[in-house]
């Protein structure tokens, strides 16, 4: 599968492709024979033109630049953003005719500040154009993903681990992303700005028409053919990028280019850079910042981005975007993030395009992941697991059931003894109301707190080996998927109630039955007593309800035992110790009952345990892998 990466920049375009499973970076796919593309486009002899090409303003009509910029504020640039990507999409199919064919999803970059609905309407207009299947990703995180994955950083992987600042500045915006632990974290307030490498190409032609004896005449030409600004204003990136390519070269005397702009007449027009003229372009008064300077927006941006990340203050900061060359945008950054590591990103107007790249392949893998994740929690593996070792259940739950049935029966009997109810009836009811409550209650989870533990650490392991498969296959660190140990301690307590829910009513209702003829054997002597001994052999046969319900209905004790108002005195008869001696006797045998009862698997035990299993643990495991996404996805 390939993954296109389409980095649509105001100031410069690149495309990268990546194979889903390749080992190997994005490769940049040249454009009209260059490795990232002029952003402008025009018709010529009725067909687009992008590029240089669109620059040269023989036989070409409106050649538009900086679209990128006006469609972040203003809708109606639409058009010339979709005629741009039609024009690239042409030039990719011309360079590489089944290409676009071959590409299974397309990845571009927005503005950190983008909200969904947004990246949906940018999304539409490029599928509009031609590209196919197209995400919309934030920059700055393709940004962070370059520099992970790329091999010609040399960023320490413990350093990026830790804390990270992103700073992506391109012609039009500046965004940032501040990444800790793998997490990218909220710093949209101070992104998606209006600063820009652009700003700096208006200044050196606004600057060049104010000094320009033809002044006046090139601002009308200007204003009556915004063709012509275009292309001045693309002679004045020109010259900005090969000042910063190489400032010091430049130090001693300022850069410059001379223009003649033909329109009614010839008008000269001389643009200069220097680092004087530099240093009071960034200082003065700018409409688009709202009258404030570059570099007041630049330390205001830089100053909140510091403010953010103060309890972790990044370890590195990454620069990219074709304006990172600017050394003072740069040592602007290393001022603010005193200490921290600075990086450059080797050929930064291809840096988002690489990222993007990237960005795309960690979210097919991801998709993969969730699926695959949701299918191990919820299918065939968890219900083969557990199957498989639920067994080992079995006696630890009878064990509780029995001890918690004593107590409650204890407890009950006790008050019925004193009067505090009037019939047997009466008292088979009070059981089952304080065994549900106790069962109800973390008495029964913390008489099986060791039992569960050992059960599930042992089905855990058995499904992270599934787990660990399946992370090596999606890029995901292994240890964030890991289930045993203190990561398991937190769904314990929802297992321990989805228990008690998997033993079934049949179960419950027999221990209740036996725990009857156990206090009617108490009352009635020998004769009940043979009554109680028969109780578990008939729960171990089968339905534990039904048949222990057959045996009491064999004697009609059971009745007149039930709806008898039977005096203090013959009520004490029944004390504790005579319960507690009467249930021990049959205890081995009622929990050999419920162990048989359990295994059944016409009681559906271990099927219900699944069930249970599959909803608390399903829910750990899937939080587990959100958290897992983020240490791939920042």
């Amino acid at each position: 599968m390939k993954i296109l990466g389409f980095d649509l920049g105001d100031g410069e375009s690149a495309v990268t492709l990546l194979d889903e499973d390749s080992t190997v970076e994005p490769r940049v796919i040249p454009l009209c024979g260059k490795t990232s593309l002029l952003s402008a486009v025009g018709v010529k002899n009725g067909r687009i033109v992008i590029g240089e090409a669109a620059s040269v303003m023989d036989g070409a009509a409106e050649a538009k630049v900086r679209f990128k910029s006006r469609y972040l504020v203003d809708s109606s640039a639409a058009g010339d953003v979709r005629a741009f990507a039609q024009g690239v999409v042409a030039e990719l199919t011309r360079v590489q005719p089944a290409l676009m064919a071959e590409v299974a999803r397309t990845v571009v970059g927005c503005p950190a500040g983008w909200g969904e609905g947004r990246r949906e309407q940018y999304a539409a207009l490029l599928e509009s154009a031609g590209f196919p299947n197209v995400s919309v990703v934030p920059e700055p995180r393709a940004a962070f993903l370059y520099a992970r994955h790329a091999r010609g950083l040399r960023v320490s992987p413990e350093l990026m681990r830790k804390s990270a600042m992103v700073i992506d500045i391109g012609s039009s915006t500046t965004d940032f992303a501040y990444i800790v632990d793998g997490h990218q974290q909220n710093v949209s307030l101070f992104g998606d700005t209006n600063l820009g490498g652009g700003l700096i190409d208006e200044l050196i032609l606004s600057h060049a028409v104010a000094q320009s004896p033809d002044g006046k005449a090139l601002a009308e030409v200007f204003e009556e053919c915004p063709a012509w600004r275009s292309y001045c204003e693309l002679e004045a990136r020109r010259l900005k990028e090969s000042y910063f390519l190489d400032e010091e070269k430049w130090a001693d005397a300022p850069l410059r280019r001379q223009l003649t702009v033909c329109y009614d007449e010839p008008l000269a027009l001389e643009l200069s850079i220097g680092g004087e003229s530099v240093r009071e372009m960034i200082r003065e008064p700018i409409s688009a910042l709202g009258g404030r300077s570059f570099c007041d927006c630049l330390e205001d941006a830089l100053h909140a981005s510091v403010e953010v990340s103060k309890a972790c203050p990044p370890q590195v900061v990454i620069l990219t975007g074709g304006a990172s060359r600017m050394a003072f945008f740069q040592q602007a950054c290393r001022e603010a993030f005193d200490g921290a590591l600075l990086v450059l990103c080797p050929e930064p107007e291809c840096s988002i395009a690489r990222g993007l790249a990237y960005a795309g392949r960690v979210d097919e893998r991801l998709k993969v992941f969730r699926q695959e994740v949701g299918s191990i929690a919820h299918g065939e593996k968890l219900s083969m697991a557990v199957n498989a070792s639920a067994h080992e259940l079995y006696e630890p739950v009878a064990h509780a059931l029995f001890e918690m049935a004593q107590e409650s029966t204890v407890e009950a009997v006790g008050l019925w003894r004193k009067g505090g109810m009037a019939t047997i009836d009466e008292l088979d009811g009070d059981i089952q109301r304080r065994i549900a409550k106790a069962f109800e209650s973390d008495a029964l989870g913390e008489r099986l707190e060791g039992e569960l533990h050992a059960w599930l650490d042992e089905l855990m392991q058995t499904l992270e080996g599934e787990l660990t498969s399946l992370c090596v296959r999606c890029g995901v660190p292994p240890e964030k998927m890991s289930l045993t140990g203190a990561r398991l301690q937190a769904g314990v307590g929802g297992v321990k109630m989805s228990l008690l829910d998997a033993m079934g009513m049949d179960i419950f209702s027999g221990v209740m039955s036996v725990v009857l003829a156990v206090v009617g054997a108490t009352l009635c002597g020998g004769g009940g007593m043979a009554l109680v001994s028969a109780g578990p052999a008939g729960m171990a046969a089968g339905a534990a309800v039904g048949i222990l319900i057959a045996i009491l209905g064999k004697s009609g004790m059971e009745k007149a035992l039930r709806k008898a108002k039977l005096p203090i005195l013959m009520r004490r008869v029944v004390t504790d110790n005579a319960v507690r001696r009467g249930l021990s006797r049959q205890r081995e045998e009622i929990e050999r009952a419920i162990v048989q009862a359990l295994a059944n698997p016409s009681n559906g035990f271990a099927a219900r345990l699944c069930q249970s299993l599959s909803q608390t643990l399903g829910v750990q495991m899937e939080q587990m892998a959100r958290d897992a996404e983020m240490s791939i996805c920042a």
